[in-house]
């Protein structure tokens, strides 16, 4: 019969107590590394989350100083248009001074509150107006991309600020490409 008796082994005294020592150092020493493995991976992550984020913000400042770059155009093309062909049309006893004023203004309803823009015939008058209704919907676009302007300098400000907790050097870095993105657009 065998007997479900435990059998005592004995050991050292100190034997079990540097055992659990050697465990508990053992467990410390493999938090430590995983943690460090972990922050370590975390620190490149972020960096290259950051790297990601400003490559798209880079790609947006362009796109939007693009879009604006392209309404200023079409608003000086507009009245560079407007202006030649206006000065096509002024009737021979036109004021030379209203003449003058009309063909800088670039702005129909400056245009329209002189006295003697009654003065002008019908298709010169057609031509200021329907350069009025062309200058509106352009300065419509313009303040839609000024309110998405708004709105992406706050997530620009916003993405800085995440990157200057972290790394001050590389928020500077960082701005200042997105500025100097911004500015290099239109030239």
């Amino acid at each position: 019969m065998q007997s479900n008796q435990k059998k005592n082994v004995s050991l050292p005294p100190n034997f079990t107590c540097t055992a659990i020592r050697m465990k508990n150092t053992i467990a410390l020493i493999s938090a430590f590394l995983f943690l460090n493995a972990m922050l370590g991976l975390a620190g490149c992550k972020s960096s290259i989350q950051w790297e990601q984020e400003q490559a798209d913000l880079l790609r947006q400042t362009v796109e939007l100083e693009q879009r604006h770059c392209q309404i200023k155009a079409s608003v000086d093309s507009l009245w560079d248009v407007t202006s030649a062909q206006l000065a096509r049309v002024f009737p021979a006893d036109f004021p030379s001074i209203d003449r003058d004023i009309f063909i800088k203004a670039r702005n129909a309803d400056h245009i329209r509150m002189f006295m003697s823009f009654k003065q002008l015939g019908a298709a010169a008058q057609s031509l200021v107006n329907q350069a009025g209704e062309q200058d509106k919907i352009l300065a419509a676009k313009i303040h839609n991309l000024l309110a998405e302007k708004q709105a992406f300098e706050r997530q620009k400000i916003q993405f800085l600020q995440q990157v200057e907790q972290k790394d001050e050097a590389v928020s500077r870095r960082y701005a200042q490409q997105l500025r100097t993105a911004a500015t290099q657009v239109c030239e």
